[in-house]
């Protein structure tokens, strides 16, 4: 028998028989971990840790979940029946992390790890025929990432409720994204309302029964750009009075429009937000089923590009429904930092404009495949008139007023997406029929307008809009926004009112207590971090070297609030490499090297699970890493 071990539960459903359909004649059992098995423990401590779950040298102590135990029994009962055993968790850092988990506790050496990032025949053939085995690197930077999660959220929550009483927890994360709520919130409180004037000119082409207008631009004869505002009541209303006008120059061009990019994570639980009023955390639910039902490639992604191998498919389909496509793929650029491990979120089978299991899961799928399919079709072309106006204003200078109008000649992309948001009638200049002028010709003012203005605050974060801000400074990564606007909504940071995020009295007093005391509040802390993890993943750092970093500023930064001197850190021996590089051969714990120099020294790597489980094997160091060749105490 052949063992397929996948994550979600969801996709046994399309896997099982479809293992069948690849492999005839083969015995194939396909069994899910429902995520995770393993991770830190929530409780429990002792004089060998840092804080819960994590050793003074940096060694993460893994247990199996609670939910997961019965998954980890059915997945140990099928792997003694296994000849061979595939890993196919999914196709991220998480995933990976994932099959090293299940590789750990099943104790195996001889796996196959395998990706898709969709569940066809033709990807999952593609995989199982390309086995390989799991990345190190990519398991080493997520388990990066959860140790400095756990040293931030326990330490400095720790020392958070003893300075303000309250239940409240700060987060790696979930920190700067509060913070940005609430400085965006001290923007709105702060800021002065400028109450100024503008003036429009109404005009009517009795020939062609029309009726038209331009705008006054005060900049620069009668105001500059750093302050653009005309705020006389009397001087407006003088310029409204304006009868005549003289043409300066008509002129006309074509302006084309592109699509937007096929769906990432995070524009997609915008689009959700916006389109059918769902939570971050909802959009992901719903895409999961999608995915898992094969209908959807992966929708864990930061890359807005549809493969090249696509594009057949896309053409055939613009075809079927009388558009045209763009003869070379339209790619878009990611955003900085992007990893683009995989493809943007598209349809797998792209005639299927239809497809889920009920009403919510058909509406998401709409939206990407509509989406996806625009992105690679002709751009819609504009016919843009451009009308420059003068009159004659105060001491001889020049009103100036500008005329845009704009008519639509070839719809492109925007025949897929006629009717929603991108729809050209909400634009005002597209309601704006100038007729053809000429330079110098003499034209009579309907009538003038006084436009009374002021300036608006910034607006509050919607969840769609906080996600985008978070994804534009490096906060946070495409698996995480849902997770993240859950987290701090769930635990009174931030309250939701008609749609807009508001900071609650916790959320600010906690940012307060971290705000110039710890770093990682700080909204570039985030990015610099990420790029840390990306290095590892691509082994350019490691997981020590960017762990120690940050628990020295963080203690540094502990002691500054509790208004103690700095002081280095005790010296402790750090694993020359991440706990998930060198494990236990009879245990699987990660192992950790012990030395000491001068008389009496010693350099040996051993096993820390000898507390937890009582193991006492331990080995030689050998060039630096440890001889599991003479292993001790087996």
């Amino acid at each position: 028998m052949k063992l397929l071990i996948i994550e979600a539960p969801g996709k046994l459903k399309k896997l099982q028989p479809m293992m069948k359909k690849l492999r005839p004649g083969e015995d194939w059992q396909v069994v899910a971990s429902g995520g995770h098995i393993r991770d830190l423990p929530a409780k429990g401590q002792d004089d060998s840790m840092i804080t819960t779950g994590v050793r003074k040298n940096y060694t993460p102590v893994y247990e199996i979940l609670d939910k997961s135990a019965k998954a980890v029994r059915t997945i140990k009962a099928a792997a003694k029946q296994a000849s061979e055993i595939y890993l196919a968790t999914d196709p991220d850092r998480e995933g990976e992390s994932i099959s090293w988990h299940i590789q750990q506790v099943l104790g195996v050496k001889d796996y196959k790890r395998i990706t898709f990032n969709e569940i066809t025949l033709k990807r999952v053939e593609e995989a199982l025929a390309n086995p390989r085995q799991i990345d190190l690197n990519r398991v080493a930077s997520q388990e990066c990432r959860r140790v400095l999660d756990r040293l931030v959220g326990y330490l400095v929550t720790q020392e958070l409720r003893r300075l303000m009483g309250k239940p409240t927890s700060a987060g790696r994360v979930q920190s700067p994204a509060v913070f940005l709520v609430v400085l965006r919130e001290r923007e709105i409180r702060t800021f002065q309302v400028i109450n100024h004037f503008g003036v429009r000119l109404n005009f009517i082409d009795l020939n062609q029964g029309i009726t038209w207008h331009a705008d006054w631009q005060p900049v620069p004869d009668f105001a500059s750009k750093d302050f653009p505002y005309v705020q006389n009541t009397n001087f407006a209303q003088l310029v409204a009075g304006t009868r005549n006008v003289v043409v300066e120059n008509c002129e006309d061009r074509q302006a084309d429009s592109h699509p937007p990019a096929p769906f990432i994570s995070s524009s997609l639980q915008q689009a959700a937000s916006n389109a059918l009023k769902w939570d971050p955390d909802k959009t992901m639910q719903v895409a999961q089923r999608l995915y898992e039902q094969g209908v959807i490639t992966y929708h864990r992604t930061d890359n807005p590009n549809v493969p090249d191998e696509a594009m057949a498919d896309i053409q055939a389909v613009a075809t079927s429904l009388g558009m045209k496509t763009v003869d070379t793929r339209r790619t878009f650029k990611a955003a900085e930092g992007a990893q683009e491990g995989h493809p943007a979120i598209t349809p797998t089978y792209w005639a299927e404009a239809s497809a889920g299991e009920n009403d919510e899961e058909r509406a998401l799928y709409k939206l990407i495949w509509t989406r996806a399919l625009a992105s690679q079709l002709e751009a819609a072309v504009y016919d843009v008139r451009t009308a420059k106006l003068l009159a004659v204003g105060p001491q001889g200078k020049p009103l100036r007023f500008t005329a845009t109008g704009k008519t639509l000649s070839y719809p492109g992309w925007l025949k897929l997406l006629k009717g929603d948001d991108t729809d050209d009638e909400k634009d005002a200049e597209a309601n704006n029929p100038v007729p053809a002028l000429t330079p110098k010709q003499f034209i009579p003012v309907h009538h003038g307008e006084l436009l009374q203005k002021k300036t608006q605050p910034p607006s509050r974060y919607t969840k769609a809009s906080l996600i985008k801000e978070m994804e534009r400074r490096g906060i946070g990564r495409p698996s995480t926004f849902a997770s993240i606007l859950k987290n701090i909504t769930g635990k009174g940071m931030i309250e939701e009112k008609s749609r807009k995020l508001i900071p609650a009295p916790l959320g600010e007093e906690t940012i307060s207590k971290l705000e110039g005391f710890f770093s990682f509040v700080e909204l570039d802390f985030t990015r610099e971090l990420e790029r840390d993890l990306d290095k590892i993943a691509q082994g350019q750092a490691t997981y020590g070297a960017v762990v120690e970093r940050l628990h020295k500023r963080l203690e540094e930064e502990l002691l500054q609030q509790r208004g103690l001197p700095s002081v280095p850190m005790a010296s402790v021996t750090r694993p020359a490499q991440t706990g998930a590089t060198y494990t236990c051969v009879k245990c699987n714990q990660p192992l950790a090297r012990r030395q000491k120099k001068g008389d009496g020294g010693y350099d040996f790597w051993g096993c820390t699970g000898y507390k937890a489980n009582g193991c006492k094997v331990s080995y030689p160091t050998l060039n630096g890493k440890p001889n599991f060749e003479k292993p001790r105490g087996l």
